[in-house]
């Protein structure tokens, strides 16, 4: 049930085996941000942040009357998740409909999103801050909240989704 990362033993991931579930389970249709769009949004900008939203998919809640269906058994009891858990099937393009909804007012325009990694992009550091100041209302009137160690702020050049970004375009 559980998953080991191999650099951190100490710091486990919970999984549950929806397999059976996932096999009953109609798949949403919901289209990803395309890299290439995000590359043409992002490219040849002055200053960039990215945002990484903490453990992005338990920010989500579970539907009530999907509760029951998240439910597994352990020696300790059986227990259901009340937020979005890894592993089943409808899960991600949800989770990334629910983003695209919560930032649609900047997204395109300077803020590009993909699942739980946002990243925010302007010509100075004037319009930067000011693109920043409009972004954080939007996260916190849905609760969600950032992982400030991976977060980076009015960088030149920036590592996203690995690929490098910088104003020249390199």
């Amino acid at each position: 049930m559980g998953y080991t990362p191999p650099d951190n033993p100490e710091a486990y991931r919970f999984a549950v085996d929806y397999r059976k579930l996932n096999a009953i389970t109609k798949y949403p249709r919901y289209l990803l941000s395309l890299i290439d769009d995000l590359i043409m949004n992002i490219s040849h900008t002055g200053i960039m942040s990215a945002l990484d939203l903490r453990s992005g998919y338990f920010q989500m809640a579970v539907n009530p009357s999907d509760i029951v269906k998240t439910a597994f058994v352990t020696k300790h009891g059986t227990y259901a998740f009340r937020r979005m858990p890894f592993g089943l099937s409808r899960v991600a393009p949800n989770f990334q409909k629910a983003i695209d909804i919560i930032f649609t007012p900047v997204i395109g325009k300077f803020a590009n999103v993909y699942m739980d990694d946002v990243i925010i992009s302007s010509a100075s550091f004037t319009q930067h801050v000011k693109h920043l100041k409009e972004v954080f209302p939007l996260l916190h009137e849905e609760g969600l909240t950032l992982n400030k160690d991976k977060c980076k702020f009015g960088c030149e050049e920036l590592k996203y989704l690995g690929l490098i970004f910088n104003k020249g375009g390199d």
